[in-house]
Parts: structure tokens; C-alpha cells; sequence
């Protein structure tokens, strides 16, 4: 990977890692799903006007959790539109599921919008149903993923590659517009296995990964090994990004109160993606613990002298960034709310 789309640590003399928004939001019933892409871009154009660095879109298909972002580009064209400084990055863009080619022509288009604002984490995808967009990539689909990430990158820097047309005859092809930033900004999401964050940091990559997933240790440990990569492979540290939800009010304990009821829900529409257990008692007492776990510190959810000691304790485990996913079923106001709150604990931090 080339030096323009190395990941780098944020903007030297900040005492504790850059902010930004994540979103990733569950469909619910008897709410418009115009009402969140509302929030999305409302959300974004306040972290922008507030100082935030960065808003991630996810990539999610043909279930409600997440269901209101098939494709990332045509959410970050629209923040593109009614935003000016912040980062826009897919979290994630399921390579398998893609031809590299239009991958690249929908990131430029992005990347123009924005003035040169893109940035894409690559996921290999894990669940079969996804693939019925692309059922013959899932058996290699990890495999596929590295290669399809270097075909985007060389796409983007003017090169050209070639394809079989319907004739039967190899036509070469390169892909416009061009964009605005010389090298595409490249991440790699990373959920359990360890070998995927060394590989990150073998690639020169950004790491993005999540908080809740982890123990503390283990989250360390998988950061220590994208720094081991990194160090060995490209010099320096590189740059972890870490997601946590985030839900920031005057009283710790009324925010928990009231994001316990949207938390859960949303937790329960996270866990229905898998088999469900045998046993139901068991799949309750499952989510009653996740959640407990979000509301007593693996989150940014409580008042703002709470969200800064999690800030700290993640910064200490290794986080350059963390991505705040406030869009998880709170009223529209508490998260804009959220957003400030939030700018706030970033300017404290600089």
C-alpha cells in the first residue's frame, strides 16, 4: 500500500484519541425509515459543524439490523452534500459481494462530492444469505477480498485492468471520474480473528474494530498484534479506530435508564442474526448481560465525566479514533444532543 492510504495517528499534541459518529441503525416498526436517514444527515452535518473527524456508514443487507444501508457510497454522497471537513468512511464495504470496478467508480464519485473526503474499510462478509448477490465468491471470499482490495487501490490510482466482454474478446478498461486523493485511505474490519488484524497491519492499513466485542485484555491483544505487523512491515504504529455507542446526558444514570429500552432492542435485533438458542431462558438472560455490559462501561453511554473516563480506558488499550454509534433507537434530539456532547469531550481532548 502505497504512503497517501497508510492510516496515521491524529493531529499531533491531542491528549486522547480523535472522535467521530458511527452509524448503523435497526429498522425499527411505526417509524418511518425516511425519519433515520433524516437523523443520519442531521447528525452528520452537526458533527461536522462541531468538530468531529470522521462519519462511518455501514454496509448490511436484507435484514432489519442495519437494513437501511444496502450501499454505503449512496449514504456518503448524501453526507458529502451537506458536510465539509468531516472524514466519510465506509464501515464496511463488503468486498466479496462487489465488482472491484464499480466499487472504485462509486468511491470516486464520493471522493469528488467531498473534495477528496473518502475513506473505505474492507470485510470479507460472513453471512450466507448476503451471498445470494454473489453466491459463487462466499467459499473464498476472504481470499477474494485481499485481491478485490488491491484491484480498488490500483483502479483508483489510474490503472487499468483487463475484462472478458460478452464477445469473448479482453477489453481494457480504467474507471472514472478520477479522484481527488491520489491513493484511497484503507481500513480493514476486524471482529475476533486475530490473523485479520495482523494482516491489517501487514497491508499498512487502518484497523477498525469494536469495543463490545472484546475484553479489554483481548482487545489489547488484537491491537498489539496489528502494531507488531504494522511496525515490522511499514514502520510506525498505524491507526485504530475502535466503535462504542455512545448516549451522553447531565445524569449518568437517567441516560442509562432511558437508553436501556432502545439499547436492548437494538441488541436483541443484533443477536437475532444468529441461531437462535434452544433454549429461550438462556438467549434472555444472553441479552440482559450485553446489555448490562454496554450500560456499565464497555460504552460512551452516561454523563459527560463517565464518557471520558471510557474515552481514557480506550485510548489506553490502544484506540487512535473511536467511532460513536448514537443511532440505536434513542429520540432524535437526545442523539443530536449526543453529537454535542461529544464535541465537546473532542475539544477537551486536543
Amino acid at each position: 500500500m502505497d504512503e497517501s492510504t497508510r492510516g496515521t495517528v491524529g493531529p499531533e499534541g491531542r491528549t486522547g484519541p480523535s472522535l467521530g459518529l458511527y452509524f448503523f441503525s435497526a429498522l425499527e416498526e411505526n417509524v418511518a425509515d425516511a425519519d433515520g436517514y433524516r437523523l443520519l444527515l442531521d447528525a452528520a452535518r452537526a458533527a461536522d459543524d462541531q468538530g468531529l473527524r470522521f462519519v462511518w456508514v455501514p454496509e448490511r443487507h436484507f435484514t432489519p439490523f442495519g437494513g437501511g444501508h444496502p450501499n454505503p457510497a449512496v449514504l456518503a454522497a448524501a453526507i458529502a452534500a451537506v458536510t465539509h471537513s468531516v472524514r466519510i468512511r465506509a464501515g464496511s464495504v463488503v468486498l466479496p459481494l462487489h465488482d472491484p470496478l464499480r466499487v472504485a467508480e462509486e468511491w470516486a464519485v464520493v471522493d469528488n462530492l467531498s473534495g477528496g473526503r473518502a475513506e473505505i474499510s474492507s470485510a470479507t462478509g460472513w453471512n450466507a444469505r448476503d451471498f445470494v448477490l454473489a453466491p459463487e465468491n462466499f467459499t473464498d471470499r476472504a481470499e477474494r477480498a485481499r485481491h478485490d482490495l488491491r484491484t480498488v487501490q490500483d483502479l483508483w490510482r489510474g490503472n487499468a485492468v483487463r475484462r472478458k466482454g460478452p464477445d469473448g474478446v479482453d477489453h481494457t478498461v480504467r474507471t472514472y471520474p478520477r479522484p481527488v486523493q491520489p491513493g484511497l485511505p484503507c481500513w480493514i474490519t476486524a471482529t475476533g480473528n486475530t490473523d485479520t488484524f495482523a494482516y491489517a497491519g501487514e497491508l499498512g492499513a487502518g484497523l477498525l474494530t469494536g469495543y463490545g466485542a472484546f475484553t479489554t485484555r483481548q482487545l489489547g491483544e488484537c491491537i498489539g498484534a496489528y502494531r507488531r505487523a504494522y511496525a515490522a512491515h511499514h514502520g510506525g504504529r498505524g491507526r485504530v479506530c475502535v466503535m462504542a455507542h455512545a448516549a451522553i446526558g447531565a445524569s449518568g444514570e437517567e441516560m442509562r435508564r432511558r437508553a436501556e429500552g432502545p439499547l436492548r432492542r437494538y441488541l436483541a435485533a443484533f443477536l437475532s442474526q444468529g441461531d437462535p438458542p434452544a433454549d429461550t431462558l438462556l438467549g434472555e438472560k444472553r441479552l440482559v448481560f450485553a446489555a448490562q455490559l454496554h450500560l456499565r462501561g464497555r460504552s460512551l453511554i452516561g454523563d459527560r465525566a463517565e464518557a471520558l473516563e471510557t474515552v481514557h480506558r480506550m485510548h489506553a488499550v490502544g484506540a487512535d479514533e473511536i467511532a460513536c454509534l448514537v443511532d440505536f433507537g434513542l429520540p432524535r434530539q437526545t442523539v443530536l444532543d449526543t453529537v454535542a456532547e461529544l464535541a465537546a469531550i473532542h475539544a477537551h481532548l486536543s
